[in-house]
């Protein structure tokens, strides 16, 4: 007679993770991967501590949309570490990583002008640790080496801007092979100082301000900040705007706390000219969290709350898994034009994403080229004629292919969402970890984001 468990439904595979309950990362323990109704779990087996679970998705039809969309990996041009113990404790990167660094992360400074209740980095006036402008040479030297033509990198901290030579810091990187440069910030010396803005201005084209931005709320804005800064946030995106320097607001997410504002944040964002995208991510169990009780939320949750708003324009189709790290990443597209969004995600077919190669290599498929605005269709959409399908090309996004739009249409028509989960203790996968790629580039390292933030990067190279 067959028995069924009364624990969980569906078994969809074997992974392995950290017990989050005793929190040793020395050892990994293995896990299965189950669903209970809708909800897909890891179930974990602790020596130590037993049977714990952890909910990863709460949706289990989004769950396996990811794995459809799961592409050919792009590898790492080289490995710097050695396989010893294997995944995570190699990283560095090592020989069984499955992603390049699509988003590269440059922590120039440890100091900041804030503490705030969550920081992964754990950073805070006096942690100190100014990176010279050399040992930001080596750590671009560690990316190249690995990455010949970088898609994005990052400059954040602690808080760069503060950073004496970060204008130094950051011309020296955009003069490199790099396609789109960023710094990470908290606004208050964008907010403060203009002369400064004017500065970044003089970076040119292919940089863009990486906001934080987490609520419209004060009392919100200082659970997770440990002050009020909305109008600091506020006067800093309109010192962006009046300059019109590309921004992207990025807005931490805890469960009963902001995730209401989801869909208030994104109208507020498309109002603003220099916005080309709003990024979503839910609070990473690592370095500093002073939030307690049931504050996790997961990337399939703030999708729900994305796609099932009837004031946000993004449907179901719209917002799709990236295909090079599906169950981390989602993301949607649209075009900007007068006020109104029109998302175009939806519109182009799953194969035509999933079957190409690296990213570089999009602008040069002339075929490729010619299906992508067939499909999207702006001509339709905006009751306009395309006349020169040649010249048309617009990026929209590293990792992403490329989306282009009639010659008239400039950047700041683009507007993207992204939801962006990174792993901690309860919801890591070896899995997925061998995907991820956002790598934080150290002297003669590229350590994975996560593992970084979970303090593995202590083995890395050992």
């Amino acid at each position: 007679m067959a028995f069924y468990s009364k624990e969980y439904d569906l078994f969809l595979g074997v992974t392995e993770s950290f017990c989050h309950l005793c929190k040793n990362t020395n050892r990994l323990v293995p896990a299965h991967t189950v669903t209970k109704g809708q909800e897909v779990w890891l179930r974990k087996f602790c020596p130590g501590c037993g049977e714990s679970w952890a909910r990863v998705s709460s949706d289990l039809g989004y769950f396996k949309k990811c794995d459809s969309y799961l592409k050919k990996p792009d590898l790492p041009e080289r490995a710097l570490t050695r396989i010893k113990r294997g995944c995570p404790f190699d990283c560095g990167v090592c020989p069984q990583h499955q992603n390049h660094p699509c988003l590269a992360l440059f922590n120039v400074i440890d100091e900041c002008n804030m503490k705030c209740n969550i920081c992964y980095h754990s950073s805070e006036p006096g942690s100190g640790n100014y990176r010279s402008l050399d040992e930001v040479k080596k750590m671009h030297e560690t990316l190249l080496s690995v990455e010949s033509a970088p898609d994005l990198i990052q400059v954040t901290g602690g808080e760069p801007s503060i950073h004496p030579q970060i204008i130094e810091i950051l011309k020296y990187l955009k003069s490199g092979p790099v396609r789109h440069l960023m710094l990470n910030t908290n606004g208050i010396r964008i907010s403060e100082d203009e002369a400064f803005v004017r500065e970044l201005k003089g970076i040119g084209k292919g940089f863009e301000v990486y906001l934080q931005f987490d609520s419209l709320e004060e009392t919100t804005l200082k659970k997770l900040r440990n002050a009020n800064v909305k109008r600091i946030r506020e006067k800093a995106l309109a010192m962006l705007d009046r300059h019109d320097i590309s921004t992207t607001l990025v807005c931490v997410i805890e469960k009963g706390l902001n995730d209401d504002e989801i869909p208030k944040l994104i109208e507020y964002a498309t109002r603003w000219k220099c916005v080309r995208w709003i990024v979503f991510q839910p609070i990473q169990d690592v370095g500093r969290n002073l939030s307690e009780g049931d504050f996790r939320i997961t990337l399939s949750e703030i999708r729900e709350k994305i796609v099932s708003d009837p004031d946000v324009p993004f449907a179901d189709a719209d917002m799709i898994p990236l295909p090079c790290d599906p169950h981390k990443i989602c993301v949607g597209y649209a075009i900007k034009s007068e006020g109104k969004i029109l998302p175009v995600t939806g519109k182009i077919p799953r194969e035509m994403l999933t079957e190409q190669r690296g990213t570089i290599a999009f602008e040069q498929d002339k075929e490729f080229i010619k299906t992508v605005i067939d499909t999207v269709s702006l001509d339709t959409a905006f009751g306009e004629n395309i006349v020169n399908k040649e010249s048309i090309k617009r990026k929209l996004f590293c990792c992403w292919p490329e989306f282009f739009a009639p010659e008239k249409m400039s950047y700041e028509n683009v507007f993207r969402i992204v939801i962006m989960e990174f792993s901690d203790m309860y919801n890591f996968d070896t899995t997925n970890i061998k995907r991820e790629c956002n790598f934080m580039i150290e002297p003669g390292l590229a350590i994975p984001f996560s593992t970084y933030n979970m303090g593995l990067e202590r083995s890395c190279g050992k």
